[in-house]
């Protein structure tokens, strides 16, 4: 064991006058968001009705008990991802080979763009060797997905980023419970925002952080992620994909990820019999409970249960949506649809 760092919200050598300065920062306010009745208000991150499958495990093995010497029960796959001779599972595990998904690329740019913090990776010029040095921030990106930092002088990632540029930052779909949740990481090269770059790059950090006054603190500085070399993502289990610079830079954020928080909950709030019901009609599997967590222009993503095993499944949509309102006429026409009543014929678009 090297060294522990103990960072604070102001900084251990920040002094009590940066201290009393910033112990009023409140980072953690929360805005109504609207119903999907209503008119979906855009949202600053991915869904925030997130509920993770959780393995068989937890309900089979129960905590371990060190005391007997008894090894642990061996985890349980749930059927879905067995080979299973249920016809119904077979049918599901075809339907969702070919289900209609982002690309990975877009999937990383979605979530890089709305994570409201990353882990930030840094080579420690303090320490003897280099050792990395993790730290969470709050970042914005520019138009082109790079990621931009705003970052104390007194932190020691600053000064690893002004001696070292290699960086990378993970960042993490909303909700994230574990490995079967999606993240991403970016890895890079970070340079110094010029004076000409930064009102622009501030206005959109103010934007995504409206209470980050700090930033216009003397002793701020900024940098960007100018060099993308790779990125790795994984959505979950066997969803991993790497990432050249020019796949992540190449692709684009998904135009109405932002509104899965308020279209997930009004759905898991008033409607989860209709999302059952879509889920047997479109998928064709009896499940006992169903979560929204998050969608995207293609189609929604859901945390089932059956037979008391929960797992991940994917509900496409009809035809790609463009907008929020595209996402409304799809639930209803599915909902209508599943329901066993004639759904409005489509208008050309």
């Amino acid at each position: 064991l090297t060294k522990v760092r103990l960072n604070s919200c102001a900084g251990i050598r920040c002094g009590a006058k940066m201290l009393l300065r910033r112990a009023a920062i409140n980072l953690s306010a929360s805005r109504p968001v609207e119903k999907l009745g209503q008119g979906l208000a855009p949202v600053r991150s991915l869904p925030t009705h997130h509920h993770a499958a959780k393995h068989s495990v937890a309900a089979a093995a129960g905590p371990p008990n060190a005391s007997s010497g008894r090894p642990a029960a061996t985890p349980a796959a749930p059927e879905v991802y067995t080979e299973s001779p249920d016809p119904e599972i077979v049918a599901f595990q075809q339907h969702q080979k070919s289900a209609a998904r982002v690309s990975p690329a877009e999937a990383a740019r979605t979530m890089t763009a709305l994570a409201r913090f990353g882990l930030l990776a840094t080579i420690s010029v303090r320490e003897e060797g280099g050792f990395p040095l993790g730290s969470v921030v709050e970042y914005t990106v520019d138009p082109s997905g790079r990621p931009v930092f705003a970052v104390s002088s007194l932190s020691a990632h600053t000064t690893d980023m002004a001696e070292d540029g290699r960086i990378s930052l993970t960042v993490m779909e909303s909700g994230f419970k574990g490995v079967q949740d999606g993240r991403f990481t970016l890895q890079g090269r970070v340079r110094p925002v010029s004076d000409a770059e930064r009102p622009a790059l501030r206005d959109a950090f103010i934007k995504k952080y409206p209470d980050a006054f700090w930033v216009d603190f003397a002793d701020f500085r900024w940098f960007i992620m100018d060099q993308i070399v790779a990125g790795r993502y994984n959505g979950g289990f066997a969803m991993a994909k790497r990432l050249s610079g020019e796949d992540y830079l190449g692709a684009a954020a998904d135009p109405v990820a932002a509104f899965s928080g308020p279209v997930c909950g009004h759905m898991n709030d008033d409607h989860q019999a209709d999302t059952i019901a879509m889920i047997k009609h479109y998928v064709g599997l009896s499940v006992d409970s169903a979560r929204l967590t998050d969608l995207d222009r293609l189609g929604m993503n859901a945390v089932v249960t059956r037979k008391g095993q929960s797992f991940k499944l994917r509900l496409p949509f009809a035809k790609p949506v463009t907008d929020r309102k595209g996402i409304k006429d799809a639930i209803v026409e599915m909902t209508k649809a599943a329901r066993g009543a004639p759904a409005a014929p489509q208008q050309q678009q």
